[in-house]
């Protein structure tokens, strides 16, 4: 790790971001704009307890190890609803693609 955590910790952000909104659409549920965490959070969501449970624990500090535990996590559950979301778009799921892509992160 290059040790810039400003840039890590925005990333990390930027990904529990996007599971919220993936989240959202594997659940027939309009997401919204990127950016907006309104309604993602608190009484308001529409998350499940799991998942909201998940974003919880996605926090970390300038911590590397906590960093790259918790990019980790999330790409655990990315591959899962991105899996998801392929089939019900009948889009052909690419294991070998999201590999490719995820290590480059990792």
């Amino acid at each position: 790790m290059r040790k810039e955590y400003y840039y890590a910790l925005n990333c990390i952000d930027k990904l529990r971001l996007s599971m919220s909104t993936a989240w959202y659409m594997n659940s027939g549920i309009q997401p919204n704009t990127f950016g907006d965490w309104a309604k993602y959070e608190g009484e308001r969501s529409k998350l499940e307890d799991w998942q909201k449970s998940l974003l919880e624990s996605w926090e970390c500090g300038r911590n590397t190890i906590q960093i790259i535990n918790v990019l980790k996590s999330i790409v655990f559950e990315f591959k899962k609803v991105h899996r998801s979301l392929c089939d019900k778009l009948e889009i052909k799921y690419d294991s070998e693609w999201v590999n490719k892509v995820v290590n480059m992160v990792l």
